[in-house]
């Protein structure tokens, strides 16, 4: 799949970044953005994700978030994106996570890439697998 990449901006869910970082099929998808000039974000909660998954596994993290730090604009998880990932949630029965990560996405105009299936149906959503 060849990706036309816009100027836009996009939000990066963990999965993204994970595909990224294992240099799959589905990370050179994301790896096209990475490489552009297009506006990344990634939810904060998005780095526990990664680094929960990481340590886990017993794979280096540090250098990996660093990287997604430096790449990527943060969106915090304030009281306006948590209120807006309830209605979230209660609207569109996404799981409080996913919630959280795509109300972050809207609070920044942006679209979500990911292949986290829970966000299939979802209006603004990239979906890579």
């Amino acid at each position: 799949m060849r990706v036309i990449v816009t100027s836009d901006s996009v939000t990066f869910d963990s999965s993204a970044w994970i595909e990224y970082f294992s240099g799959s099929k589905l990370g050179k998808i994301v790896k096209e953005y990475v490489d552009s000039s297009t506006s990344i974000y990634t939810p904060s909660i998005g780095l526990m994700e990664i680094k929960n998954k990481y340590q886990r596994e017993g794979k280096k993290w540090k250098s990996r978030l660093e990287f997604i730090m430096d790449r990527a604009m943060v969106i915090n998880i304030d009281a306006e994106v948590a209120l807006a990932g309830a209605d979230v949630r209660n609207k569109d029965g996404l799981h409080t996570i996913d919630a959280l990560i795509y109300a972050a996405s809207l609070s920044v105009d942006s679209r979500i890439i990911t292949r986290d299936h829970h966000f299939e149906n979802m209006k603004n959503v990239i979906m890579i697998g």
